[in-house]
């Protein structure tokens, strides 16, 4: 009798039937043309570096990157509320370790991020979120998870923290954001993506994973104009 519990040997199984299929299949990616910046508000660039991206039970996959532009506003409320539209935030796409094997995940945005800015003595604090959608190339099929909510903080989330922009310079600030509140749900099989393939990709990463199974960290770079910064420094 197997003293390896039945879901691990599932699970180990999947891994190697993986690694023999994903030696003949790969598919080709095609890069998009990036959207222009808004310019109602306060404007600001940023750049996410040094990433760690874990997706359900896989191993994290590090060096991710991304960057964006937004704007801060007004709310009716007279808050200020940081808005990145969708088309303005960009991740590289991620190779997962998976195995001894790397799969390629596509996280695209399919709404805008938002949400509140503000000012402590410790810096600029921010927290964002929005809808996206990862997509797995796997097996010659794209296997898609979500819409999904993904929330960025430079506060506290889940087990994570992180730290608000800061720096001697307004318009170069440095911090760091944090991610681990959000459940992943499942990839759902389409005929992009078999039921096979999904019932081996969902059996892999251990989706659907529970709020705080599933993380994103970045450092995180946040450039202002000089008209920008002194906009910001009288709020």
């Amino acid at each position: 009798m197997s003293l390896i519990p039945a879901r691990r040997r599932w699970r180990l199984t999947s891994l190697a039937l993986l690694a023999l299929l994903s030696t003949l299949f790969v598919a080709p990616r095609f890069a998009a043309a990036a959207a222009a910046c808004p310019t109602d508000g306060i404007p600001f660039t940023s750049t996410l570096s040094n990433g760690a991206v874990q997706i359900g039970q896989l191993d994290p996959a590090t060096g991710a990157t991304a960057t964006a532009c937004g704007v801060v506003r007004w709310t009716p409320e007279l808050t200020l509320e940081g808005v990145i539209p969708k088309e303005n935030l960009a991740f590289e796409p991620l190779s997962v370790p998976v195995g001894l094997l790397s799969v390629e995940v596509e996280i695209v945005p399919v709404t805008d991020f938002s949400g509140p800015v503000t000012f402590g003595a410790d810096g600029i604090h921010i927290a964002l979120s929005g809808q996206v959608v990862a997509t797995a190339d796997l097996l010659l099929s794209k296997c898609s998870i979500g819409p999904f909510r993904s929330a960025l903080t430079t506060d506290r989330s889940g087990a994570l923290t992180g730290a608000p922009f800061g720096g001697t310079d307004m318009t170069n600030l440095n911090g760091k954001l944090v991610g681990n509140e959000d459940p992943v749900p499942a990839a759902q099989h389409t005929w992009k993506c078999p039921l096979l393939v999904a019932a081996l990709f969902n059996s892999i990463t251990g989706l659907p994973s529970p709020a705080g199974e599933s993380s994103l960290t970045f450092d995180a770079n946040l450039k202002l104009t000089p008209a920008a910064a002194a906009a910001l420094r009288t709020v």
